[in-house]
């Protein structure tokens, strides 16, 4: 099974589990929105909010 999230900016993000989603979170923000700190719990509230099964 997947896991999925997506960010407000359109993109979507697709991981193993949770912690996956986390790590490819935060290299998406490095990448893409490196204006954007957030930290590694900031991240994992937000994927234990708002992942979803794909």
């Amino acid at each position: 099974m997947t896991r999925t999230i997506d960010c407000p900016c359109g993109h979507n993000l697709q991981g193993a589990n949770d912690e996956e989603l986390v790590k490819l979170a935060g290299q998406h923000i490095e990448e893409h929105h490196p204006d954007m700190e957030r930290t590694d719990e900031q991240l994992r509230a937000r994927v234990a909010a708002d992942a979803r099964d794909a």
